[in-house]
C-alpha cells in the first residue's frame, strides 16, 4: 500500500504526524516554555512577511521598521491594526509571493456581517492546524473513549470552510488505516427533524455545529420530548456564534451531554478552545497571540472588555498580523483550575458591530442587551434588532413551559432599565429566528449591521 502512495501525500502525512506529537501535553507546560515558542514564531513570521508579502514590505519600510525590531509579541503592536475591509479590497496584497496562489487553499467567509472575504492558507499551515487540534481533541476523547475511529456529525452551511479544510487534508495527506474520524455532513439549513433522524441513524459520538443551531435543535426536542432523541452523542461541540446559558442548562439537565466550544475564524483556525472546567476559552497564544483593545486601539489589561485583535503565526499563505476580528471579549485574570497554562479568554460577548448607538450619544454594550435575558430559563434564543432611535424589535424562541405574559413584562422592564425611559420595545414570540445569508445567527443587530447582516424581516410568529 505504501508503495502505491504518492511521495507528496506520504510526505504530508509524515509532516502531520510529526507536528501531532506532544500537542496535548504542550498546554500544561510552564508559561516560560510557551512564551519561548511564541517568540520564535513572532520573529520567524516577521522576517518571512517582510521578505515575501508586499503589504508588510511596504508597511515596514514606511514605518522605518525591520524584521529585527520584532523581538517579542509586544512588538506586533508597532504594526497598524489590520481591518477586514483591507482584506476584502485586495486579498492578494497580503499573500506571500513564495506561495503560488494555485497551491493555496482558498476559503470564503461573509462572517456575521455578511461581507465576503477571500482568505488563503498554505499546506504547511493547514496540516499544522490539523495537528494543533489535538489540544482540544485530547479533552474530547476522554468523554468519547477513544482517540481515533469515532463518528462525528457536522451540521454547517453548505460548502463551509470546515468541510473544505478536512477534504483538503484527506486529498493531500496519507493517513494509515484506522487513524481517522468517520464524518457525515448535514446542512445548517436542514430541519431539526432531519438532523434528529440522522443522529439516530448514524449514531455519532460527536455532533459539531453552530451554537445557535444547538438552540434550534434542542428547542425542537423540548417540544417533541426528550425521548425523540434516542441516540445521545457523547459530546456536543460548537463554534461561530454563541450558545445561550438557558440552552446549556437545558442540554446538561435534560440530556446530560457535555458541551465544548471552540474559538476559530477563517482568518485564524485554532484561536482557542473550552476545557472541561468550562470557565472560558484557552488561547493558543504561541500560535495566535491575541490582545484586547479599547476605542483608541490601546491594549487593555485583563478584566477589561474590548475588541479582539489576533495575529496568525501559522499561515504562510496569507499573513495577517494585528488583525481586528470584530469580536468583543475579555482576558480573564485568574488561571483555570484545569492546570493548563494557556491564557484564558471569556466566551466572546458579541461583535463590535453589535454596539448600539442611542440618540443621546450613549453607546450600549452588547452585554447590557444580553443582561436583559440573563437567567431566563424559558427563553432559548433571542434576537434584538435596533430599528431606530430607541425603538427595538425583540424576537423570542421559548420553551413550552415559558410564561409568555410574565416574560414579555420582564423583558420590557429590563429594556427600560438598561436603555432608559421612553424606549419602545416590540416583543414577538416566534417559531424560528432567521439567519444571515451565510447561515450564521445574530443575536443583536445594530442599525449599522442591519443592511449587511442579511436578516430577513419576515419571521414565523406564534403569538
Amino acid at each position: 500500500m505504501l508503495g502505491a502512495m504518492s511521495p507528496s501525500r506520504l510526505r504530508w502525512g509524515i509532516y502531520f504526524a510529526w507536528h501531532l506529537q506532544g500537542q496535548a501535553k504542550f498546554t500544561f507546560r510552564p508559561w516560560e516554555h510557551i512564551a519561548r515558542a511564541q517568540t520564535h514564531r513572532v520573529r520567524r513570521m516577521a522576517g518571512y512577511a517582510y521578505r515575501t508579502v508586499p503589504y508588510y514590505r511596504e508597511t515596514f519600510d514606511r514605518l522605518g521598521l525591520t524584521p529585527a525590531d520584532f523581538k517579542s509579541v509586544e512588538d506586533l503592536t508597532r504594526l497598524p491594526i489590520l481591518e477586514r475591509a483591507q482584506i476584502q479590497r485586495d486579498p492578494e496584497y497580503f499573500c506571500s509571493r513564495e506561495r503560488p496562489t494555485a497551491d493555496l487553499l482558498e476559503l470564503r467567509s461573509g462572517g456575521s456581517t455578511g461581507a465576503p472575504r477571500r482568505v488563503f492558507h498554505d499546506l504547511r499551515g493547514v496540516f499544522q492546524n490539523a495537528a494543533h487540534g489535538e489540544r482540544e481533541r485530547s479533552i474530547w476523547t476522554r468523554f468519547i473513549g477513544r482517540r481515533f475511529g469515532y463518528r462525528e456529525l457536522i451540521v454547517a452551511p453548505p460548502h463551509n470552510s470546515t468541510f473544505k479544510v478536512q477534504q483538503f487534508c484527506r486529498e493531500r495527506g496519507f493517513y494509515p488505516s484506522g487513524v481517522g474520524i468517520e464524518r457525515r455532513y448535514l446542512s445548517l439549513l436542514d430541519s431539526p427533524e432531519r438532523v434528529v433522524a440522522e443522529i439516530n441513524s448514524f449514531r455519532p459520538d460527536v455532533v459539531h455545529t453552530y451554537g445557535s443551531f444547538l438552540g434550534i435543535l434542542f428547542h425542537h426536542l423540548s417540544h417533541a420530548g426528550p425521548e425523540t432523541l434516542l441516540h445521545r452523542p457523547k459530546i456536543l461541540t460548537y463554534t461561530s456564534d454563541g450558545l445561550s446559558d438557558s440552552v446549556r442548562r437545558l442540554i446538561g439537565q435534560e440530556y446530560h451531554v457535555p458541551i465544548f466550544s471552540t474559538y476559530q475564524a477563517v482568518e485564524a483556525f485554532k484561536i482557542g478552545f473550552e476545557c472541561e472546567c468550562h470557565r472560558g476559552i484557552h488561547l493558543n497564544a504561541d500560535l495566535y497571540p491575541l490582545r484586547i483593545i479599547g476605542p483608541s486601539g490601546q491594549t487593555l489589561p485583563p478584566g477589561e472588555s474590548g475588541e479582539v485583535v489576533v495575529s496568525n503565526l501559522v499561515n504562510g499563505g496569507m499573513v495577517l498580523l494585528n488583525y481586528r476580528l470584530g469580536d468583543i471579549a475579555t482576558l480573564l485574570p485568574e488561571p483555570c483550575p484545569c492546570g493548563r497554562t494557556l491564557p484564558l479568554l471569556s466566551f466572546p460577548q458579541g461583535r463590535s458591530d453589535d454596539l448600539i448607538e442611542l440618540p443621546s450619544g450613549r453607546v450600549l454594550h452588547p452585554q447590557a442587551i444580553r443582561a436583559v435575558f440573563f437567567d431566563r430559563m424559558g427563553v432559548l434564543e433571542y434576537q434584538v434588532v435596533h430599528e431606530e432611535g430607541v425603538r427595538f424589535r425583540v424576537s423570542l424562541l421559548t420553551a413550552p413551559t415559558c410564561d409568555r405574559a410574565a416574560t414579555r413584562e420582564r423583558v420590557a422592564e429590563r429594556f427600560e432599565e438598561y436603555v432608559g425611559a421612553g424606549v419602545v420595545t416590540e416583543i414577538r414570540f416566534v417559531d424560528s429566528i432567521d439567519r444571515t445569508a451565510g447561515g450564521k445567527f445574530r443575536s443583536i443587530i445594530s442599525q449599522r449591521a442591519r443592511a449587511a447582516a442579511g436578516i430577513n424581516e419576515t419571521q414565523t410568529a406564534s403569538g
